[in-house]
């Protein structure tokens, strides 16, 4: 029987406050039995439980709509603010056999025009510089609650109370924007934390990426009997808002948090606590950025690690090795006497001796620093600050010092882990546990470069090769269409220029080309996630950017270069570039420059394709053309049969981004085949970017195992090296470098090895004919380096499952395929060998039984069997 479940709004379950004006509905299908699709769907949405429960759709029924969809928009009356929509979908299957309904689920909107906001922006503009400010307001209730909403920005960032309780465990919130553009604000049900009688609402805010402290909030009460009631951000209501100063005496980003405990209020933020030393908050200019939902995964503490080793270096100094290097903060329990300064100072690295090592953290002070109350136990973290470290050293504690002490905690973007890869390769598995761990601490509401230093910015040159990884490893589909938003608000609105971070923090405008991420990243939410509204929203802006290229070229060729294939080994970037700079001095910049604009044009026509413009479909695939054809006059060389210095960046970037006409590509194979084995040991020469396409292209061109030889590695330049000298995330440099320059410890730019991990070990490969993993292919590169290999991918039509393993010269592979999918799954195919499903011969030395076989198409395919399979589990044997 076909089941619906896992109902979602948006790519979330049950969203509390959303401004979408047609919402996006998808659910996952579930059916014991193989080659199951969805052949109609019905979706009931109710404006009550009670409603839906009898299927009086009062709000849409959508009717049996004769369609395999499973991601589909809200098609019911105009939505309103606050409004909540009950909904549930039931299916049918191809035999036409309808399943049950699914459990209901719901989504709930937010404010959807400026004129709901009554709200004006509050602070103090006479503040005091690094505190974080506290605000309060009392109220009374006197009638019975049916609903309370709260609809929150505190900028830079912000923490909700009401009566004493913290109301939500979102942190560092709200997300990042340019906030002249976008602000986004919360949406929180507080029904269950107010009281008859006297109410506090409070909210503390600190620093965060603002600077200046501003508060807007609205508090919408609705009652049982109908009537309602606001309380709002305004310095004019009967009663006011009230500011003060509190324990937090200082809180920055980059240097940390000084915490007084001494200057607590106790019950500061409740109605039996009478405020003290508070002053009436002031109207403020707040930023001009257009109010829109908060429509991704909130930061939050994610995890706990206690320490694997504790040691005292110095007197009175301990320093603590988490054994992971992460981002967050810690947790900090202590018992001693009024006035005790504890300092928390966090590292990637130590010095010989024992003591960290903070150079490489560059201005960055990443010092928290707590001072006892002196009464009992007492426990603190930070909350307007966060470091990347794995080690702190602690100096100033009293007393006897253990291993709860001090204990570290996670803290990133909610997202959720989609992907898990392993294989027979010890060293393969820890990479892909560097690489997670590297992602994992770079995502705080936008992909960030790094966690630990004066920067943490969105850097587009490191998400182009990063991204492909990024999708395969964490479900990022509301997180990147946010950011694809980032860029668009730093966009030239005159010339279509972007910039290198977004927000634009750093950097420059333009953008270096390399920046293909722009158009990349909805090209892949659309494959992945089956998201063509990123892809529609910003059409225009990414049409202006690929435009702009073209103004910037001379005859189809970019000349400009900033970063190019950034931070190759050492000895292969320009002289000096052991300090901030890290350009390949082997790596003509034009032509990773023109590349890039050429991969550019080509996505613009797939999408303008995908959304029906035909026209500019044919336009930008022309240009494209135009751009490859230029490519090949420039930077082409017969002599060598390789492009520009004929080293691995060059060739590899021209072969991944298809501009190596097919005559070319045998001597490209070879090329880079002889370069890393016979040149450089079966070592890499590659930058953050090409390093991606040197292993995709070689296993393109049918050099997999040199690829599998490069990934191996334990020498330098490799991960395995890393490894070897104990990272336990990826470093920015091939290199372990310490000191002010580019030496992050925790740099996700080379993580692309894990994305091939999953495209090529396991072999899951999305399809954009499919987006949304409709369709895929399961095209494992067989190895005898490994003996097994598998991967899952938890995707919108449910989890996919590649598994193989060779045992007694058989291959065994197992595959799953979600419910209204198809997949083509490639076997390495040996004349005179045999092939069976299960206890089914599906091939004998003579040859096929049969073309279709118990609903398996099966095809040859130069060295490989296609075999075309639709829903279930398949286990394949093949010898």
């Amino acid at each position: 029987m076909l089941t619906t479940s896992d109902l979602r709004c948006e790519y979330t379950s049950n969203p509390l406050g959303i401004d979408a004006a047609c919402p996006r509905l998808s659910w996952i299908l579930t059916d014991d039995r193989r080659n199951q699709q969805q052949q109609a769907y019905q979706v009931l949405a109710a404006s009550t439980p009670e409603h839906l429960d009898g299927n009086i759709a009062d709000l849409w029924d959508s009717g049996i709509v004769q369609s395999s969809a499973a991601l589909i928009e809200y098609d019911g009356p105009a939505l309103s603010s606050g409004q909540r929509v009950w909904w549930k979908v039931r299916a049918w299957d191809g035999d036409g056999q309808s399943g049950p309904f699914s459990e209901p689920a719901w989504f709930e909107m937010g404010l959807l025009h400026l004129d709901d906001w009554r709200a004006d922006w509050i602070g103090y503009p006479g503040a005091w510089p690094g505190k974080a400010l506290y605000f309060r307001r009392d109220f009374p209730v006197e009638k019975p609650i049916l609903r309370a909403r709260v609809y929150m920005v505190g900028l830079g960032w912000s923490e909700l109370s009401v009566n004493g309780q913290k109301v939500n465990d979102r942190v560092l919130d709200p997300p990042q924007t340019n906030y002249s553009k976008r602000v986004l604000y919360s949406t929180d049900a507080v029904e269950d934390f107010l009281r008859p009688g006297k109410n506090t609402i409070a909210v503390v805010c600190g620093n965060g990426w603002y600077g200046t402290i501003r508060l807007l909030l609205q508090l919408n009460i609705t009652f049982t009997d109908g009537s309602q009631e606001t309380i709002v951000t305004q310095t004019y209501d009967p009663e006011p808002w009230l500011v003060s100063t509190g324990p937090i005496q200082e809180n920055s980003i980059y240097d940390g948090e000084v915490y007084d405990a001494r200057l607590e209020n106790a019950g500061w933020d409740t109605p039996d606590q009478a405020p003290q030393n508070n002053l009436m908050a002031a109207c403020a200019d707040g930023p001009s950025g257009k109010r829109l939902a908060a429509a991704l995964e909130p930061i939050r503490v994610v995890d706990t690690l206690l320490p694997q080793a504790v040691t005292q270096p110095q007197p009175s100094v301990y320093v603590i090795d988490l054994g992971q290097n992460i981002a967050g903060w810690v947790r900090l329990r202590v018992r001693g006497e009024r006035g005790t300064r504890v300092s928390l100072r966090f590292a990637e690295m130590l010095y010989p001796d024992g003591t960290i090592n903070q150079e490489n953290l560059r201005n960055a002070r990443a010092e928290d620093v707590y001072i006892l109350k002196g009464v009992g136990d007492e426990t603190w973290e930070p909350r307007f600050t966060y470091h990347g470290f794995r080690y702190i050293q602690v100096s100033g504690y009293p007393g006897e010092f253990t291993h709860e002490s001090v204990v570290g905690r996670v803290v990133r973007s909610a997202v959720e882990s989609s992907g898990q890869f392993e294989c027979s390769s010890t060293l393969l598995n820890r990479i892909q546990q560097m690489v997670h761990w590297t992602e994992a601490g770079n995502l705080h509401s936008l992909p960030t470069d790094c966690p630990q230093r004066d920067e943490r910015m969105g850097w587009l040159n490191d998400m182009a090769a990063r991204a492909e990884e990024a999708v395969y490893n964490f479900d990022l589909a509301r997180l990147l269409s946010k950011w694809v938003a980032d860029i668009h608000d730093e966009q030239d609105p005159a010339t279509g220029a972007i910039t290198d971070t977004a927000p634009f923090r750093w950097g420059r405008r333009p953008a270096d080309p390399v920046s293909v991420c722009y158009l990349l990243i909805p090209w892949l939410l659309y494959t992945h996630y089956g998201d063509t509204h990123t892809m529609a929203a910003h059409y225009g802006g990414m049409k202006a950017w690929v435009d702009y290229l073209t103004t910037r070229s001379t005859e189809h060729i970019v000349e400009y270069s900033y970063y190019g294939d950034w931070a190759p080994p050492i000895a292969f970037g320009v002289q000096g570039s052991q300090g901030s700079s890290a350009v390949s001095n082997d790596t003509p910049g034009p032509l990773v420059s023109t590349a890039c604009y050429a991969y550019s044009a080509v996505l613009l026509a797939r999408m303008a394709a995908v959304l029906g413009s035909k026209a500019e479909a044919q336009h930008y695939s022309g240009l494209a053309a135009r751009i490859t054809e230029r490519f090949n006059a420039c930077f082409y060389r017969e002599s060598s049969g390789g492009y520009g210095s004929n080293n691995q960046s060059s060739n590899a970037i021209a072969a991944y981004m298809g501009l190596a006409p097919a005559e070319h590509q045998a001597r490209l194979a070879a090329n880079l085949a002889e370069n890393v084995i016979h040149l450089y040991n079966g070592h890499l020469t590659t930058g953050n970017i090409c390093t991606k396409y040197l292993l995709e292209s070689l296993t393109a061109l049918g050099q997999a195992d040199v690829a599998y030889r490069i990934a191996m590695q334990e020498t330098y330049p490799s991960w395995g090296y890393m490894l070897a000298n104990g990272a336990t995330t990826l470093w920015e440099r091939w290199e372990k470098a310490t000191g002010r320059g580019m030496n992050s410890h925790n740099h996700p730019m080379l993580g692309s090895i894990s994305a091939w991990f999953y495209r090529t070990v396991a072999g899951i490969q999305a399809d954009s004919e499919g987006p949304g993993f409709t369709r895929f292919d399961i095209r494992p590169a067989i190895t005898r380096d490994l003996s097994f290999a598998h991967a899952s991918l938890k995707t919108m039509r449910g989890v996919i499952q590649s598994t193989w393993r060779i045992e007694d010269d058989s291959l065994r592979m197992h595959v799953r395929v979600p419910v209204g999918s198809r997949a083509r799954v490639f076997l390495p195919y040996t004349a005179g060998g045999e092939l069976r499903e299960g206890n089914r011969l599906l091939m004998d030395p003579k040859g096929l039984t049969g073309e279709q076989i118990d609903g398996l198409e099966i095809q040859r395919e130069d060295d490989n069997l296609v075999i075309q399979v639709g829903s279930g589990d398949y286990h394949f044997q093949s010898t």
